[in-house]
Protein backbone atom coordinates (compact mmCIF):
# COMPACT_ATOMS: atom_id res chain seq x y z
CA UNK A 1 0.00 0.00 0.00
CA UNK A 2 1.35 3.27 -0.66
CA UNK A 3 1.70 6.34 1.88
CA UNK A 4 -0.85 8.32 0.50
CA UNK A 5 -3.71 5.26 0.34
CA UNK A 6 -2.42 4.54 4.34
CA UNK A 7 -3.48 7.99 5.02
CA UNK A 8 -6.57 8.32 3.30
CA UNK A 9 -7.30 5.25 5.11
CA UNK A 10 -5.96 6.72 8.77
CA UNK A 11 -8.48 9.48 8.14
CA UNK A 12 -11.25 7.69 7.21
CA UNK A 13 -11.17 5.54 9.82
CA UNK A 14 -10.78 8.29 12.51
CA UNK A 15 -13.37 10.25 11.04
CA UNK A 16 -15.42 6.72 11.66
CA UNK A 17 -14.98 6.46 14.76
CA UNK A 18 -17.61 7.01 17.44
CA UNK A 19 -17.35 7.63 21.12
CA UNK A 20 -17.90 4.11 23.52
CA UNK A 21 -21.37 4.23 24.21
CA UNK A 22 -22.97 1.72 27.33
CA UNK A 23 -26.07 -0.06 25.99
CA UNK A 24 -28.10 -0.15 29.45
CA UNK A 25 -31.28 -1.41 27.76
CA UNK A 26 -30.35 -5.16 28.94
CA UNK A 27 -29.53 -3.93 32.33
CA UNK A 28 -32.61 -2.11 32.93
CA UNK A 29 -34.73 -4.82 31.56
CA UNK A 30 -32.89 -6.87 34.70
CA UNK A 31 -33.51 -4.40 37.10
CA UNK A 32 -37.26 -3.98 36.31
CA UNK A 33 -37.83 -7.82 36.70
CA UNK A 34 -35.46 -7.75 40.03
CA UNK A 35 -37.69 -4.72 41.46
CA UNK A 36 -41.37 -6.93 40.29
CA UNK A 37 -39.94 -9.52 42.17
CA UNK A 38 -38.95 -7.97 45.40
CA UNK A 39 -42.06 -6.19 45.59
CA UNK A 40 -44.13 -9.71 44.84
CA UNK A 41 -41.79 -11.62 47.62
CA UNK A 42 -41.72 -8.98 50.14
CA UNK A 43 -45.10 -9.09 50.94
CA UNK A 44 -45.64 -12.54 51.58
CA UNK A 45 -43.35 -12.28 54.53
CA UNK A 46 -43.85 -11.06 57.90
CA UNK A 47 -40.94 -10.80 59.93
CA UNK A 48 -41.24 -10.48 64.05
CA UNK A 49 -38.09 -8.14 65.40
CA UNK A 50 -36.52 -10.37 67.85
CA UNK A 51 -33.46 -10.50 70.13
CA UNK A 52 -30.86 -12.84 70.31
CA UNK A 53 -32.18 -13.30 74.28
CA UNK A 54 -35.22 -15.01 72.62
CA UNK A 55 -35.80 -18.42 71.29
CA UNK A 56 -39.18 -19.11 70.37
CA UNK A 57 -40.58 -22.18 70.48
CA UNK A 58 -41.63 -24.41 66.95
CA UNK A 59 -44.88 -24.45 65.44
CA UNK A 60 -46.56 -26.18 62.47
CA UNK A 61 -49.32 -23.31 63.00
CA UNK A 62 -50.74 -21.92 59.60
CA UNK A 63 -52.13 -19.00 60.89
CA UNK A 64 -50.02 -15.51 59.84
CA UNK A 65 -49.11 -13.35 62.42
CA UNK A 66 -50.42 -10.07 62.50
CA UNK A 67 -48.77 -6.48 63.08
CA UNK A 68 -49.46 -5.47 66.74
CA UNK A 69 -48.45 -4.53 70.34
CA UNK A 70 -45.54 -7.03 70.90
CA UNK A 71 -44.32 -8.28 74.85
CA UNK A 72 -40.90 -9.54 74.45
CA UNK A 73 -40.10 -11.82 77.45
CA UNK A 74 -36.52 -12.72 78.00
CA UNK A 75 -34.64 -14.46 80.77
CA UNK A 76 -33.54 -10.87 82.14
CA UNK A 77 -36.09 -8.29 80.96
CA UNK A 78 -40.07 -7.75 79.57
CA UNK A 79 -40.19 -5.32 77.22
CA UNK A 80 -42.91 -3.74 75.29
CA UNK A 81 -42.42 -2.37 71.73
CA UNK A 82 -38.52 -2.27 72.80
CA UNK A 83 -39.33 -0.59 76.03
CA UNK A 84 -38.06 -2.11 78.74
CA UNK A 85 -41.56 -2.39 81.74
CA UNK A 86 -40.55 -5.05 84.57
CA UNK A 87 -37.24 -7.31 85.16
CA UNK A 88 -37.57 -10.82 85.33
CA UNK A 89 -35.57 -11.22 88.29
CA UNK A 90 -37.80 -8.82 90.21
CA UNK A 91 -41.02 -11.06 89.58
CA UNK A 92 -39.61 -13.72 91.39
CA UNK A 93 -41.41 -14.64 94.20
CA UNK A 94 -43.88 -12.30 93.86
CA UNK A 95 -47.56 -13.62 94.64
CA UNK A 96 -49.43 -10.86 92.61
CA UNK A 97 -50.33 -11.54 88.98
CA UNK A 98 -50.26 -8.56 87.71
CA UNK A 99 -47.39 -6.95 86.67
CA UNK A 100 -47.42 -3.35 87.40
CA UNK A 101 -44.67 -2.06 84.80
CA UNK A 102 -46.28 -4.07 82.39
CA UNK A 103 -50.00 -2.92 83.32
CA UNK A 104 -49.21 0.75 83.10
CA UNK A 105 -47.18 0.29 79.56
CA UNK A 106 -50.76 -1.56 78.75
CA UNK A 107 -52.65 1.04 79.51
CA UNK A 108 -50.85 3.83 77.83
CA UNK A 109 -50.69 1.72 74.63
CA UNK A 110 -54.33 1.20 74.70
CA UNK A 111 -55.07 4.95 75.24
CA UNK A 112 -53.01 5.51 72.38
CA UNK A 113 -55.41 3.13 70.11
CA UNK A 114 -58.38 4.48 71.12
CA UNK A 115 -62.03 2.78 71.34
CA UNK A 116 -61.29 -0.99 72.39
CA UNK A 117 -62.60 -2.94 69.90
CA UNK A 118 -64.59 -6.07 71.06
CA UNK A 119 -63.57 -8.76 72.44
CA UNK A 120 -60.13 -6.43 73.80
CA UNK A 121 -57.18 -5.04 71.60
CA UNK A 122 -54.79 -7.58 70.32
CA UNK A 123 -51.62 -8.34 71.10
CA UNK A 124 -48.23 -11.02 70.60
CA UNK A 125 -46.42 -12.07 73.71
CA UNK A 126 -43.20 -13.47 72.37
CA UNK A 127 -41.29 -15.36 75.01
CA UNK A 128 -38.28 -17.87 75.26
CA UNK A 129 -39.11 -21.46 74.73
CA UNK A 130 -38.01 -22.26 78.11
CA UNK A 131 -40.15 -18.97 79.32
CA UNK A 132 -41.41 -20.69 83.06
CA UNK A 133 -45.04 -21.57 83.13
CA UNK A 134 -45.51 -19.27 86.38
CA UNK A 135 -44.28 -15.71 84.40
CA UNK A 136 -46.25 -16.08 81.25
CA UNK A 137 -49.75 -16.49 83.29
CA UNK A 138 -48.70 -13.42 85.02
CA UNK A 139 -47.97 -11.93 81.78
CA UNK A 140 -51.27 -13.39 80.33
CA UNK A 141 -53.21 -11.99 83.32
CA UNK A 142 -51.63 -8.10 83.50
CA UNK A 143 -52.37 -8.30 79.28
CA UNK A 144 -55.88 -9.50 79.93
CA UNK A 145 -56.55 -7.02 82.78
CA UNK A 146 -55.28 -4.30 80.47
CA UNK A 147 -58.19 -5.35 78.14
CA UNK A 148 -55.41 -6.84 75.42
CA UNK A 149 -57.77 -9.84 75.87
CA UNK A 150 -56.75 -11.67 72.23
CA UNK A 151 -53.29 -12.77 72.92
CA UNK A 152 -50.79 -14.53 70.59
CA UNK A 153 -47.97 -16.39 71.23
CA UNK A 154 -44.65 -15.78 68.65
CA UNK A 155 -43.59 -19.17 66.97
CA UNK A 156 -41.29 -20.64 64.86
CA UNK A 157 -43.28 -21.97 61.77
CA UNK A 158 -42.12 -25.21 60.48
CA UNK A 159 -42.88 -26.66 57.95
CA UNK A 160 -44.88 -29.68 57.53
CA UNK A 161 -46.29 -31.95 54.82
CA UNK A 162 -48.33 -35.39 55.06
CA UNK A 163 -45.50 -37.45 53.40
CA UNK A 164 -43.17 -36.48 56.22
CA UNK A 165 -46.23 -37.41 59.10
CA UNK A 166 -46.52 -40.99 59.59
CA UNK A 167 -50.01 -42.29 58.35
CA UNK A 168 -51.19 -43.44 61.87
CA UNK A 169 -50.67 -39.61 63.11
CA UNK A 170 -52.91 -38.88 60.39
CA UNK A 171 -55.90 -41.12 62.01
CA UNK A 172 -58.22 -39.90 64.65
CA UNK A 173 -57.60 -41.54 67.71
CA UNK A 174 -60.13 -42.86 70.16
CA UNK A 175 -60.95 -40.26 73.14
CA UNK A 176 -58.92 -41.76 76.33
CA UNK A 177 -60.13 -40.85 79.79
CA UNK A 178 -57.33 -39.34 81.84
CA UNK A 179 -55.41 -41.10 84.02
CA UNK A 180 -55.38 -40.37 87.96
CA UNK A 181 -51.96 -40.05 89.44
CA UNK A 182 -50.78 -42.49 92.75
CA UNK A 183 -51.30 -40.77 95.97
Amino acid sequence: MSRLSMNIRRKQQSKARKPAALNLVSLMDIFTILVFFLMVNSSEVEVLQTSTAIKLPDSASDQRPQNQLIVSVSADDLVVQGRPVARVSDLIGVEELVIEGLAQELEYQATRKGKMPEGGFEITIMGDRALPYWLLKKVMYTCQNADFARISLAVNKIETSLSTVPASATETLPDVAPTQGAS
